[in-house]
């Protein structure tokens, strides 16, 4: 079944090739289509920047999806999560605040201050250094490229599986203001606003905010108070765009972000269970699921006479917590570019500065239970709550030089990069039992990074507008100092004054070399076929030693490199847009926890591999006028190659994880939206949509256990959009999820060997309505 599936999916990917190729040559003879030819029958080019150039999507050999704002508020894209509905071989995860998007075979895993993300996330062109800042909402926007593999050249560090880049709409000549809201389930509230000011011909004012609340939909089955996976949070954004001649342009952003509410709980908010051996009642990584919280035992389950622990009820939206969980995110920041064109050669300055602070908290013990009893002091031991909270300032300044002149066969761009992060991270843990005499414990992280990065990537053509070689290189120097201290507090409190005498501290160094090298045909202007080679890499990250002097202090980068073949083609005069690729990764030097058997100590270490194939489709059709129908496809096979690490169960002392799946990584995920634009005369227009996700089951954890097993689902989004003739407003119903599928969205494990997850939200729906005003 396997093969044949494999076999199909290559089978089709040769076949897009080839026809692209036979198609080209049939359509050198065809006429043009005409330049008055009406937007109505055609898809709409989207110019993008994923090499750091404006360029015509279909022109760039990469694979990259680009969705326009107008289709991002049509799918009602409020926030990068839902991507996935639009992109092939992007699967979302989240725990609370923290995002964990997988691309490739390559899934976010750490999200603490020691780590980096693993997929960039750039937000007008500056980089956003923590995974919680993914979560910003998504408003007013122009475009969203998402690009698949490594970025090691013109982007560097931590685009590793790939990159998210959000383009926010610039402000333009004319006057014009808009809004858009919704009322649903949940008791939700949502609102966002625009309006665009001309200053002058040469100064413009774009200001828009949004906001969002809604009920949460996670309950405590203990507890009626509790209740999280809720929402509460605004943000507002202004931009300035300065034009004094056609060479020189100035654009200016700043915005705040602030979001205050229960959140999702700091990890994955649901115990599911853990593994036990019958035959011992012992955890063990080869044992059979049952469905308690291992970290508390109250006499009420036992297996061969051993108290496995309480039971866990109720389904992927209830709980057994005593804690009401917070979430407390805030950014600000002002970020802007300066591009001047000297004619043939242009130079682009970017610059940004972040503030961002991150505060969750959640059940420590998931449970409603109080223990321990009196004279224990074991860490974990008890009931009670953890927080993480994350303070971070980041600065950052690019420099670019490129060519202008398209009349060359030489394309180019140098560049130079220089990059500032200060983390200050506290993990926090309180016993809160009135028996508790374990003392509180908190972590101090303080990691300040600085990076530095020259670059560049030319592209020649041997054939004038038909053949294309192009090659980069980019050498990236970084340096991490950092200090971990630890604190106690009395049993139940905050208040931690008192240092212990753990601390660690130094200094890591890293650098590192990537490059890619290419191949672009085009057989006609719109048919290209294009094969490339590059390398991307993970920075390297920082151990906690603090305890022990013998674990090493930091570990080091980890690394990719990435082939792909791939075409791209418009047919059928502009209605059909077919994009294919090809594959294979190879990750080496993966950031893993090893057991050390000289020192028998447990730290993160570049000891892991992994490799990764499979092939990609994107099918863009306007059958008729009115009628969108978008596919896409992404046939993934990813595993461990190298994985051997303590064994978490307890049963032996390392368990070796090669061959197993790549978590968050399904063989097979497809997507389709397809609307229409029923046009009813004088009467206006009316637009049905849906959207749907199938992805076949994938595993949640690198253990691949039952437990973090998510089968295969289908999810349906549906929408139903009346607007009147004149285009001045729309009213709209719409069902998210309808068919309230509870989707894994993250797993972990968590204290004793329990599986924690996090799910998708359930069945959402509502009405908006939306105006524009001209």
């Amino acid at each position: 079944m396997t093969n044949r599936f494999w076999l199909g999916g290559v089978s089709a990917l040769a076949m897009t090739l080839c026809a692209s190729a036979a198609m080209a040559q049939d359509a050198a003879g065809t006429a043009p289509q005409s330049a008055d030819a009406s937007s109505d029958s055609l898809i709409g080019d989207i110019v993008v920047t994923a090499q750091r150039r404006s360029e015509r999507l279909q022109d760039v050999p990469l694979s990259v999806t680009a969705v326009s704002g107008a289709d991002l508020t049509r799918s009602r894209v409020n926030d990068a999560s839902r991507l996935q509905l639009l992109s092939p071989g992007l699967t979302w995860g989240q725990q609370g605040a923290d995002s964990f998007p997988a691309i490739r075979g390559v899934r976010t895993q750490l999200v603490s201050a020691q780590s980096d993300p693993v997929i960039g996330f750039y937000l007008d062109g500056v980089y956003q250094s923590r995974t919680q800042q993914q979560s910003i909402p998504l408003f007013d926007i122009a475009r969203v490229e998402v690009q698949r593999g490594p970025q090691g050249t013109l982007y560097g560090r931590n685009t590793f599986g790939g990159n998210i880049s959000v383009v926010t709409q610039l402000p333009t000549k004319d006057f014009e203001a808009g809004f858009n809201a919704a009322a649903g389930n949940y008791n939700l509230r949502q609102f966002d606003a625009f309006v665009n000011l001309p200053v002058s011909d040469t100064l413009q004012l774009r200001v828009a905010g949004y906001h969002s609340e809604h009920d949460g939909y996670v309950r405590s089955t203990t507890n009626p108070d509790v209740r999280f996976n809720d929402e509460d949070q605004s943000a507002l954004r202004a931009s300035l765009l300065y034009t004094p001649t056609e060479r020189l342009e100035v654009q200016v952003h700043a915005g705040y972000w602030e979001r205050n509410d229960a959140g999702g709980g700091a990890y994955g908010y649901k115990t599911v269970g853990t593994l036990i051996d019958p035959a011992t009642g012992m955890r063990s990584i080869n044992g059979v699921p049952y469905a308690v919280n291992p970290s508390v035992t109250n006499g009420s389950v036992f297996v061969n006479g051993v108290d496995i622990g309480v039971p866990v009820t109720g389904d992927e939206y209830h709980v057994q917590w005593d804690y009401q969980p917070t979430e407390y995110l805030r950014e600000k920041y002002v970020n802007g570019q300066i591009g001047y064109d000297f004619g043939g050669v242009a130079i682009k300055s970017i610059t940004g500065y972040t503030k961002f602070r991150s505060r969750r908290s959640g059940d420590l013990d998931q449970s409603s239970m109080v223990f321990p009893a009196a004279g224990v002091t074991a860490a974990f031991a008890g009931s009670g709550i953890q927080q993480p909270d994350t303070d971070v300032k980041t600065f950052s300044q690019e420099l670019q030089l490129s060519s202008t002149d398209k009349g060359s066969p030489l394309q180019w761009i140098v560049g130079g990069y220089y990059f500032h992060d200060m983390v200050d991270e506290l993990y926090s843990q309180v016993y809160t039992a009135p028996t508790a005499t374990a003392l509180s414990t908190r972590s101090r992280t303080e990691i300040d990074t600085k990076a530095y990065a020259l670059y560049g990537q030319a592209t020649y053509s041997i054939i004038p507008d038909t053949l294309r070689l192009t090659a980069g290189i980019r050498y990236s120097d970084e340096t991490k100092d950092y200090v971990i201290t630890n604190f106690t507090a009395p049993a139940g409190t905050f208040n931690f004054d008192t240092q212990t005498a753990a601390r660690g501290a130094g200094q890591a160094k890293f650098n590192k070399v990537t490059w890619r090298a290419g191949v672009e045909f085009n057989a006609t202007r719109d048919n290209m076929l294009y094969a490339s080679v590059s390398t991307g890499f993970e920075s390297g990250g920082i151990n906690n030693n603090s305890n022990n002097a013998l674990i090493p202090p930091s570990y080091a980068p980890q690394t990719v490199t990435a082939y792909e073949i791939g075409s791209k083609n418009k047919f059928a005069d502009g209605r059909i847009i077919l994009n294919a690729s090809l594959f294979y990764n190879k990750y080496k030097d993966l950031q893993i926890t090893i057991l050390d058997p000289l020192t028998n100590l447990s730290y993160y270490s570049s000891a892991g591999a992994a490799r990764s194939y499979g092939a990609e489709f994107e099918l863009k059709t306007l059958p008729v006028d009115g009628l969108h129908v978008d596919l896409t496809a992404a046939l993934l096979n990813a595993k461990f190659t190298k994985y051997v690490r303590p064994n978490p169960f307890g049963d032996t002392a390392t368990v070796d994880l090669a061959g197993n799946r790549v978590p968050t990584s399904p063989t097979l995920k497809t997507t389709a939206s397809i609307s229409y634009d029923a046009d009813l005369g004088d009467h206006g227009m009316i637009s049905p949509r849906i959207d749907l996700l199938y992805s076949t089951k994938y595993y949640s954890t690198d253990y691949n256990t039952v437990l973090d097993l998510q089968k295969s689902y289908a999810t349906v989004d549906a929408s139903l959009r009346y607007t009147p003739e004149s285009g001045s407003f729309y009213v709209e119903g719409f069902v998210n999820n309808l068919t309230d599928k509870a989707v894994i969205y993250s797993a972990t494990l968590g204290g004793n060997a329990r599986i924690q997850e996090s799910f998708s939200p359930p069945r959402v729906w509502g009405v908006r309505l939306g105006a524009s005003f001209r």
